[in-house]
């Protein structure tokens, strides 16, 4: 049988940093992998590694977070010296450029995958050194991370779900094993997804977050600030996600209430007051996040991609300002364009906004790349919901704490939620996968505010990296 086409390392930093002190450690060393997992610290110190690594610029520290995935969703007019990227927004994965970020995506998120599945593995082999506690947070966090990174491979690699759920798909790595996996039709894929996300649930029912709130039980910085890391809600949300990708809708809006039904007192809506000294903005709306990576280099996202005063057109991410206008209805008051998409520059008589989300250094909220939020469960129980009432009461609830008024009918929920979906989560990755779960067949332009970019049902599918089709 073929060996695995990834490469497998254990991933150790300490507990409180977030440095890339790698160790690289093989498989079959037996010894080296006791020692390693011969203690609770181990445990730490590998599971903080996945966190951290999530942050590479491979995965969300860039590539699925505000470049790649959000050019694709057409989010930027990005400069035509910028053949690579013009390519991109073409739908052209043939280029150097776009074979290189699938195979990283790929080959980093199926390592990381590895790396859990190898703490799994021995959860149950050294389940002596680890207290009850501990074994069961990091069984369920890790369960939890394999089953994210597995989804978004799917929302990236997979079929377009609502056309054939019985499609192949891509290889789901349920344990750690050097043999290929299998891979397999799209519907028992998710359902391996749901089924990771379910015992990860369970597992996380102690959570320090349901005791101790986002900030965690002061005990152990291992057990502090719970919205870093793949806590109990931020299961029940992917769960929600899930769900309401494929199509579940009765699923879907159970796990998306539940999360709400905490929301007021452990997620509350962003002050607006935290939106008016510039200088001290929380642009993430870090209050609302159910599960955010932390980046103490993310202000480099924001000099590298979009700082509009130091970067020339041919490398500055930039929507232009006639488009923000056009899907902001021109509301200038909404939070999200005032924190984020207020700013505006002229560059060869057009005007372009500055899109700085990702500006700002030395506070928490500053350091917060999210990855889940509590306003997403709030528009899938507006669509899933049976009952009328309740999707204006859950819509409303959300435009509100947006800034916006709220609607009197259905028809005008089910009307103003495509619009949210694309004012929602400006370089956080999520529109495209919106676009591709309604198999849409035009995006809105990045050049023409009233124009449309046409999609075609493949566009969606991203090839499999090349070095990888022999092994499925």
């Amino acid at each position: 049988m073929k060996k695995i086409f990834i490469p497998i390392i254990l991933l150790l930093v300490t507990v409180c940093s977030s440095c890339s002190d790698w160790l690289d450690v093989k498989p079959s060393d037996r010894i080296s992998e006791d020692n390693n997992f011969s203690n609770l610290a181990g445990f730490k110190k590998a599971l903080n590694g996945i966190y951290v690594e999530l942050n590479s610029t491979g995965l969300y520290g860039r590539t699925l977070s505000c470049e790649f995935i959000e050019i694709l969703a057409q989010r930027y007019a990005v400069g035509t010296d910028n053949k690579a990227n013009v390519e991109l927004m073409q739908f052209n994965y043939t280029g150097s450029t776009a074979r290189s970020i699938l195979t990283s995506v790929w080959s980093k998120a199926y390592t990381l995958i590895a790396n859990a599945n190898l703490i799994l593995k021995n959860c149950e082999e050294h389940r002596d050194v680890l207290p009850e506690e501990y074994y069961h947070l990091i069984k369920g966090e890790t369960l939890a991370l394999r089953a994210y990174l597995h989804f978004d491979l799917f929302r990236l690699f997979g079929p377009v779900y609502s056309l054939n759920p019985e499609v192949l798909s891509i290889p789901y790595y349920k344990s750690f094993s050097l043999d290929v996996a299998p891979t397999y039709p799209a519907s028992e894929f998710v359902g391996y997804v749901l089924e990771d996300l379910n015992n990860a649930k369970m597992e996380l029912q102690d959570d320090p977050i349901i005791e101790y709130g986002v900030k965690g039980n002061s005990k152990d910085v291992f057990l502090q600030y719970r919205n870093l890391r793949l806590n109990f809600y931020a299961v029940q949300a992917l769960l929600a996600r899930v769900h309401w990708y494929v199509g579940n809708d009765e699923e879907a809006c159970q796990n998306a209430e539940a999360v709400i039904a905490v929301q007021e007192n452990l997620f509350p809506w962003i002050n607006p007051m935290k939106l008016t000294n510039s200088a001290m903005m929380d642009r993430v709306f870090s209050t609302e996040i159910l599960f955010a990576l932390q980046n103490l280099e993310r202000e480099n996202i924001y000099t590298t991609y979009f700082d509009g005063q130091n970067l020339k057109l041919a490398s500055l991410l930039a929507p232009r300002a006639d488009v923000v206008d056009r899907v902001f209805e021109q509301d200038k008051a909404d939070y999200r364009r005032r924190s984020s998409l207020a700013n505006s520059l002229e560059i060869a008589g057009v005007n372009y906004i500055i899109f700085n989300k990702y500006q700002g250094k030395d506070s928490l909220y500053n350091q917060m790349i999210p990855m889940l939020r509590v306003s997403e469960m709030y528009m899938i129980a507006a669509e899933t919901s049976k009952v009328d009432d309740d999707k204006i009461q859950y819509f409303n609830t959300f435009r509100n704490g947006r800034g916006l008024k709220g609607v009197n009918r259905v028809r005008d929920v089910e009307y103003y939620l495509e619009k949210e979906w694309k004012k929602e989560f400006y370089g956080e990755g999520q529109l495209f996968f919106w676009y591709k779960r309604n198999n849409e067949n035009s995006m809105q332009s990045a050049s023409d505010p009233w124009g449309t970019v046409s999609v075609k049902p493949e566009n969606y599918v991203l090839p499999i990296p090349d070095g990888e089709l022999k092994y499925n």
